[in-house]
């Protein structure tokens, strides 16, 4: 049971995800690696860094907007298990999500964080 990766979550308008992902790019000396476009969801997605950067109106960004952190994991059904017998508060159960499979917990701090499992990593 490891974390591979950790990454913070910031929420921006569609309008300002250039120049948000221009912004981090510098700040990091890094450039964008990743970019994905979750049409159902209307959310557009860029990976910087250390940041994952998430554009989309209010209303699209709502249901996913109190995640703080992304941590990649080895094992989520580990995490899972683990997170449960340490007090956190699943506020999703693990599920399929694009390229893997994620779950949302509180931790006993009230940190929201994303657990994420990319198919193919155990």
């Amino acid at each position: 049971m490891q974390v591979i990766r950790k990454a913070f979550r910031l929420y921006v308008a569609p309008g300002e995800l250039e120049r948000t992902i221009v912004f981090y790019e510098t700040v990091q000396r890094t450039s964008c690696e990743r970019r994905i476009r979750l049409d159902q969801a209307g959310i557009e997605v860029a990976i910087v860094g250390e940041c994952i950067l998430l554009a989309g109106s209010a209303e699209a960004l709502a249901p996913v907007r109190d995640a703080q952190a992304v941590f990649m994991v080895d094992s989520l059904d580990e995490f899972a298990s683990w997170l449960r017998a340490n007090g956190a508060v699943m506020l999703h159960e693990p599920r399929e999500a694009p390229g893997g499979r994620n779950l949302t917990a509180r931790h006993p701090d009230g940190l929201v964080v994303e657990y994420y499992e990319a198919h193919g990593s155990t």
